[in-house]
């Protein structure tokens, strides 16, 4: 288990050196509007992303992220990328709002007013967490992945109009 988040966090600093050599908008350009595939690809790759990001399966996610790439035969960096949603400042807005999006399915709900967000508390609260995680990633996996399509689809086809007049 060592060796694997070992190589886990490797991954990530490869990803990470990559990235800042690239450059924002040439990473952009290279690896997600001219790479392979159709935009529906693209857009369920990051719908996946986003959903295995905000999943609760902490420690996790960039092997899931990869895998279900390969299983589903989806853009494996596009996924990977939509994925890192969950880094370390936004941990704790996460787990917040599964918190609320969860209390409505629970019939224990615990009020979230002057609590200390601890491991105790998760723990208390496990149910309502999970719950509310996996209605969140959905949602936010649905709504990021017709975001992107539509994106995806307005870009290509302004690249494609340039194409044309030269």
């Amino acid at each position: 288990m060592k060796k694997f988040i070992q190589n886990t966090i490797q991954s990530q600093k490869v990803f990470y050196r990559y990235f800042r050599r690239k450059g924002l908008k040439r990473f952009f350009k290279e690896n997600v509007l001219e790479s392979e595939g159709s935009n529906e690809t693209k857009a369920k790759s990051i719908a996946l992303g986003i959903f295995i990001g905000l999943s609760p399966f902490w420690g996790f996610h960039s092997f899931l992220a990869i895998s279900l790439s390969v299983y589903f035969k989806l853009n494996k960096l596009l996924t990977f990328i939509s994925s890192q949603v969950t880094f370390p400042p936004l941990i704790p807005v996460i787990i917040f709002i599964s918190m609320i999006v969860g209390a409505p399915f629970v019939s224990n709900t615990t009020s979230l007013e002057n609590q200390s967000f601890d491991l105790e508390f998760i723990k208390d609260n496990l149910t309502q967490y999970i719950i509310g995680s996996l209605i969140l990633s959905i949602s936010c996996s649905v709504v990021f992945g017709l975001v992107s399509y539509v994106i995806l689809e307005k870009l290509s086809s302004r690249s494609k109009k340039k194409h044309k007049k030269t």
